[in-house]
């Protein structure tokens, strides 16, 4: 363990005791570190382009208009597919610590005391983070875009609000891993981006989910995958860094985040990604996977205004001949 690795994991554990401190004798999180001014920055969208984007999903993805409405449908019914599990029946309140499948509950104790690997303390943690993403409030989101029935709106903002209520930070599974809240992070700046124009939101829809994206981007930044997984783990947080920094500039430390983010991205690329294109997992799930968030990466960087290095875009072009021609010799065999 080298000087950087022992001063980081030292700073973690402090902080650990500091913030649970802070919380059971219930001083507020600083407001400081929330908000720098009140406006956003912009999307890969503005409003006003969205009803052209639905006018071309109905015409040419008819089915897949259909299928957002259903599955939204389901969703404010408390119904979900998760990991191949279908119709996961979550009952009037959604249990954001429950493994439905296996019926067990993780305990509502500091993150870093949980042992999520321990299947009979918290069932099955993969199925629990699954749900807390938040990639289906998206799908609420869309669906209002797409009907502008208030019940998706309701639905929405009473998850929101539950979640909230069920995870105080610093307890609780769902703060047990940086890129499940980096991932948790993307879906709240989808959902807050496409109901910009949205007129059943409160006052504080805004506001309350900027602070919730600070304490989030403080948290990654802190707690960076850089010692314990630093491959995919690290480049999906720093996407997500180099998103809230980007889209968030209403926030005190979106500079810095935006700039770490996009730093360990490229890194990133030169270290995870072979000569020949394939991603050095040499699996092809996680090879998509980390395609993705480069591309997500190097959107982000586009709206930004930054040139991209060529060298970036090399490795781009490179992962996506491998995948075109894998592509080309049928589903992979196997688990892929």
């Amino acid at each position: 363990m080298d000087w950087d690795e022992l001063k980081t994991r030292g700073g973690q554990e402090f902080h650990k005791r500091f913030d649970l401190a802070q919380y059971r004798i219930g001083l507020p999180r600083p407001r400081f570190v929330v908000a720098r001014h009140a406006a956003w920055g912009t999307f890969f969208f503005s409003p006003d382009q969205i009803p052209s984007r639905i006018s071309l999903l109905q015409k040419h993805l008819p089915a897949e208009f259909e299928k957002i409405i259903r599955e939204a449908d389901d969703i404010c019914h408390h119904r979900f597919r998760l990991l191949g599990y279908e119709n996961l029946d979550y009952g009037l309140q959604i249990d954001w610590h429950r493994d439905v499948v296996h019926g067990k509950r993780a305990p509502l104790k500091p993150w870093f005391k949980i042992d999520f690997l321990n299947f009979d303390e918290v069932g099955d943690h993969k199925i629990i983070w699954e749900l807390n993403r938040h990639q289906h409030l998206v799908t609420l989101a869309k669906a209002w875009q797409l009907t502008h029935q208030h019940r998706y709106i309701k639905e929405l903002l009473e998850q929101l609000s539950s979640w909230r209520r069920a995870n105080p930070y610093p307890l609780g599974i769902n703060w047990e891993s940086s890129l499940e809240v980096a991932f948790r992070s993307v879906s709240w700046l989808w959902v807050y981006y496409l109901l910009a124009d949205c007129p059943l939101l409160p006052p504080d829809f805004g506001p309350v989910l900027s602070q919730g994206l600070a304490l989030n981007g403080t948290y990654i930044e802190r707690y960076l995958s850089t010692y314990f997984s630093p491959n995919t783990h690290l480049l999906g947080e720093a996407v997500a860094l180099l998103m809230i920094g980007t889209f968030c500039s209403q926030l005190s430390s979106a500079n810095r985040w935006r700039d770490k983010g996009w730093r360990i991205v490229l890194e990133e690329a030169d270290r995870q990604v072979r000569a020949d294109g394939m991603h050095f997992e040499q699996s092809l799930y996680y090879h998509v996977y980390a395609l993705d968030f480069f591309l997500h990466a190097r959107l982000t960087a586009i709206h930004s205004g930054w040139k991209i290095p060529s060298h970036f875009d090399h490795i781009l072009e490179k992962m996506l001949a491998v995948l075109a021609a894998v592509s080309q010799a049928g589903p992979p065999q196997g688990s892929g």
